[in-house]
């Protein structure tokens, strides 16, 4: 089963724009590739990254303040969990647990804390953007601690 991750998660490739086109949800594959949003601490700042492989795999992502983030998930932890642990470019590193929705589609809900003490709340999967529209009329938004956070 497919249990992805974030956590600012992970090594595989840069998850900017252009990344999002080659990004495919292909379940059981190792090819595999979903998008992984999170929040990360309370002042606005956010993870926008793809998370690669089935039942283990690597993240690759951007914060908005430019910081770039790489790491590693696994699934298979009791009752549909998993870990991902990433660094950031700045030195700093994350541990996310995270809970299975939906492996097929790569859905999970995740959260962790990185050693400078900032919360991480962590959102992926093929319909990422769709489950974080929920009942708004405005479009995706990340329901980051101070307030939501617009999304495309």
């Amino acid at each position: 089963m497919i249990r992805l991750i974030l956590p600012a998660i992970i090594l595989a490739s840069n998850a900017t724009a252009q990344d999002r086109g080659l990004c495919r949800n292909v379940p059981y594959s190792e090819e595999n590739c979903v998008r992984v949003l999170a929040c990360i601490g309370d002042r606005g700042v956010f993870f926008d990254g793809n998370a690669r492989g089935w039942d283990t795999g690597t993240v690759a992502g951007q914060m908005s303040d430019g910081t770039r983030c790489t790491g590693t998930w696994t699934a298979g932890g009791p009752l549909g969990t998993g870990i991902a642990q990433m660094s950031y470019s700045d030195g700093a590193v994350v541990d996310v647990v995270y809970y299975s929705q939906d492996s097929i589609t790569g859905t999970v809900i995740g959260e962790g804390k990185d050693n400078l003490g900032r919360r991480i709340q962590v959102w992926s999967g093929e319909n990422v953007l769709q489950f974080l529209t929920g009942d708004g009329a405005y479009g995706p938004a990340l329901p980051c601690i101070k307030g939501d956070i617009p999304i495309s």
